[in-house]
């Protein structure tokens, strides 16, 4: 609420210079026509007018209220006429000015809109999110998949709006609400006591005071959003139960693409009893995988369908990605090169001999990549990278000198410094945008052959990245949005991947005796069933006419209205009694 007031304060002071603006036009053109008449009338008409005359003269052509000249004088001169034209028509304007001014901005303010203050039924089992922002226009566009309910409350009117307009289409599912959060009736508006879990996504004091606030007010699970991970103790101390920090996942991710070594990263792996004990992995077990093509790699300028992957390894790939673009039906003849990530699905022995056989590739023993940005990305991304046994090189206008080079990476000669010339990697990880997207340019412009990561906070700069030379871009607010909507789910089911344009593969276990095929499935719902891990059987590409088990893994992707459905049929709820909730 401070925010607003101080919003509401600014817009005051405008007003008020505005108005006080054209009073003293007023105010001045009286005095000048007053003056002005005083002076003229007597050479241009011949008759004398007294001050008081003349300013009576003036506020009556002003405010067009009417007169009888020959109160005053008779017009016969035409100059004299076209002053008093003049003097109407700038009198007028600046009166007809002063009106709107005042009365507009009071009018506004009595009929403005409200955001509501309290969700418009009594609901159990949501999730409440406080803060709305890019981070939580992911997390929520994620949530959709599913049937749980949400409570947005944001402090701040405006972003309240903004939220309402966003997701105006789900007002069954998305409720938002505005209010302090230092009022109990703000948590109380968004039914607090029966929420199943709270995500916090503001400012670590914010949150603090947030968390302190409703602890004793309800049993669910709360969750806070760290900016800086120095913070996220002291919020554990509030009474959060968990902290998520997206600078350490996305410092992760950039640092796994700029590990320069080809490696299977595990996106899912079916065990018993659905949970990941490398020790109990059988060689058959299906695995959801994406591989990251490093220099030097065999495959590099051949495409999906040359390498024949499914006649030749058992292996179905489902996705590649190159330069933030996600191309489907085996990657549409797309040339493989060192910024391309491909997704996966096979079992494991068949994965491991795909990987010995086409994606091992001679790796240098010493490892250079630097690092733009020493902040809490940059330290994660640096971390990584030594465990990886690629030699870190930070560059930060505020380290000192045993840390790494210390200066501004957007200078030619401090990447020069750094051997940027000599680097295989380099990770643009600044908290601006503009500071990443130029040390882009220089980096790629002094080492073409450099693998640039790149960290965006805008979704309008990943387009710009890109252009400048990176190989790849982690949007930080997608990605944050996009792991705590994996953790609010995962009772329900298993997010293994976001795709643009809110396409998803999710992985979801059947708990009931659903007695249907795989091809009644897709009709009913519009997904694509790609795999199914079950007790006895692991199945890829699994014909239309396989029937889905009780104990089945099923994996499958489509778009959130697809999957929503998909998710419901497999939990085992009737077609019909979907289609009318829908």
């Amino acid at each position: 609420m401070k925010r607003n007031r101080i919003i509401r304060r600014l817009n005051h002071l405008l007003f008020r210079d505005r108005l006080n603006f054209y009073i003293e036009l007023l105010i001045f053109q009286v005095i000048f026509y007053s003056i002005l008449l005083y002076y003229a009338i007597p050479y241009l008409e011949g008759t004398k007018l007294t001050l008081p005359e003349s300013v009576l003269f003036v506020m009556q052509t002003m405010t067009t209220v009417g007169y009888d000249l020959l109160t005053f004088f008779p017009t016969e001169n035409p100059l004299t006429i076209i002053i008093i034209i003049i003097i109407m028509s700038t009198g007028v304007f600046t009166v007809l000015m002063i009106i709107p001014a005042a009365m507009a901005p009071l009018i506004q303010e009595v009929f403005r809109p409200q955001p509501p203050a309290a969700v418009s039924e009594k609901i159990s089992g949501h999730v409440i999110i406080t803060g709305y922002d890019e981070l939580v226009k992911s997390l929520i566009e994620s949530l959709l998949v599913s049937s749980l309910r949400v409570v947005l409350v944001e402090e701040d009117e405006n972003k309240a709006f903004a939220a309402m307009n966003d997701f105006s289409k789900f007002k069954k599912e998305i409720y938002v609400i505005s209010g302090s959060y230092d009022e109990n009736e703000t948590w109380t508006g968004a039914d607090i006591a029966t929420a199943a879990k709270i995500i916090i996504c503001e400012q670590e004091y914010i949150s603090s005071k947030i968390i302190l606030g409703i602890r004793d007010r309800t049993t669910a699970e709360i969750t806070a959003v760290v900016d800086r991970l120095l913070y996220g103790r002291y919020l554990l101390y509030a009474g959060a139960d968990h902290i998520i920090s997206p600078k350490d996942v996305t410092g992760r991710i950039l640092a796994r693409h700029a590990s320069l070594t080809p490696e299977v990263d595990i996106i899912y792996e079916a065990t018993k009893g659905n949970r990941i004990r490398r020790a109990e992995v059988s060689e058959n077990s299906l695995k959801f995988v994406y591989i990251t093509v490093s220099e030097g790699c065999g495959i590099i300028g051949r495409t999906l369908d040359e390498l024949n992957l499914y006649e030749n390894y058992g292996v179905e790939p489902i996705f590649i990605m190159k330069k933030g673009h996600f191309y489907f039906e085996k990657g549409e003849n797309v040339s493989i090169d060192r910024s391309t990530t491909i997704f996966l699905l096979g079992r494991t022995d068949s994965i491991t001999k795909l990987f010995e056989n086409e994606l091992k590739c001679a790796v240098r023993e010493e490892k250079l990549a630097v690092i733009s940005g020493y902040g809490d990305l940059g330290r994660v991304v640096e971390s990584e990278l030594e465990k990886a046994g690629v030699q870190p090189l930070v560059i930060d206008p505020n380290i000192d000198e045993i840390t790494g080079i210390k200066g501004d990476a957007q200078e030619e000669s401090v990447l020069k410094a750094a051997h940027i010339d000599k680097a295989e990697a380099c990770i643009t990880a600044a908290d601006d945008d503009d500071v990443n997207i130029f040390t882009t340019l220089i980096a790629r412009n002094l080492n073409p052959g450099l693998h640039i990561l790149s960290r965006a906070n805008k979704s309008s700069s990943v387009e710009k990245l890109y252009r400048a030379g990176a190989d790849y871009v982690a949007l930080l607010p997608t990605l944050g949005g996009q792991i705590i909507a994996a953790t609010v789910l995962q009772d329900i089911v298993s997010i293994l991947l976001d795709l643009p344009k809110n396409m998803k593969v999710v992985m979801k276990h059947i708990t009931e005796d659903i007695s249907m095929s795989v091809g009644e499935c897709e009709r009913m719902t519009g997904a694509k069933i790609i795999g199914i891990e079950g007790p006895n059987h692991t199945l890829i590409r699994p014909p239309p006419e396989t029937n889905l088990e009780n104990g089945d893994s099923v994996i499958a992707f489509g778009d959130f209205h697809a999957l929503k459905k998909l998710i419901k049929l497999l939990s085992g709820e009737k077609y019909g009694n979907i289609m009318r909730r829908l």
